[in-house]
């Protein structure tokens, strides 16, 4: 009789096991489906809607609390500088202030980002979540003085962004007056720039964007941003307000 140190004993139950392995059948997970076009002539079911009515009404209810009110309706009527752009661009660089810890220089946002308007009257979650229902997150990148005057320029010939911290003049589409917080761009002075994701990596044509250094990039989503500051707003017992203000003197 032949006898097995442990080692043998342990090789060969790997080798069996081996074996057992490659000579297993395969199992393979299999699935059947149905393409059902949805259309007119689909009906209803009635255990679905039972089953979603409950979660379609706590819905209904969240999407109706009020978070604040207006003294008149705020809106994006217009190119470059809007009344709603400035509220927005407003309430992300005291929100990045606030939160992040840094002065920042400017804030912009595309007004293409901004879906709908703010009504006369109760601000809703539900208005808040149509003015902004994409997943656009804070970012803050560094800029020198020709990363503003190329920003500057791109806000004068395009006239789709909403500016707060930073005060353009132009004519024919050139640009003659920049003033950040009321100077001029300094050479070898470093911007903080607030400003979401999408235009961060290059959206609406912003690629010169993509190009600068970013100080940090956030989790936290616009709409977030805006629920917040319009609540810290209510909170202190203000109304919300924004106007068009001669940031932009785009001719």
């Amino acid at each position: 009789m032949m006898f097995l140190n442990k080692s043998h004993q342990n090789l060969l139950l790997l080798s069996l096991a081996f074996l057992l392995i490659c000579c297993s059948p395969q199992l393979y997970k299999t699935a059947t489906g149905e393409h059902i076009a949805v259309n007119e002539q689909v009906k209803p079911s009635p255990e679905i809607d039972t089953f979603i009515q409950p979660y379609k009404t706590r819905l209904a209810e969240e999407m109706n609390t009020v978070i604040g009110e207006t003294s008149g309706a705020i809106l994006k009527i217009g190119q470059g500088e809007t009344a709603l752009g400035n509220l927005v661009v407003d309430y992300q660089k005291a929100f990045a202030e606030m939160n992040l810890g840094f002065s920042i220089d400017i804030s912009i946002m595309n007004n293409g980002g901004i879906r709908n308007n703010l009504p006369k009257g109760q601000i809703t979650l539900g208005n808040i979540y149509e003015l902004s229902p994409f997943d656009n997150y804070l970012y803050v990148l560094e800029l020198n003085s020709d990363n503003v005057k190329d920003l500057a320029a791109f806000a004068a010939r395009r006239k789709i962004l909403g500016i707060a911290g930073m005060n353009i003049v132009a004519k024919n589409g050139e640009v003659t007056e920049i003033k950040i917080n009321g100077e001029p761009p300094l050479p070898g002075k470093t911007y903080l720039l607030a400003v979401n994701d999408y235009l961060a990596n290059g959206g609406d044509g912003m690629e010169m964007l993509t190009l600068l250094p970013r100080k940090i990039e956030t989790d936290f989503l616009l709409r977030e941003i805006l629920i917040t500051q319009i609540k810290s707003t209510t909170e202190k017992g203000q109304k919300i307000t924004a106007n068009i203000e001669g940031r932009q003197k785009l001719d």
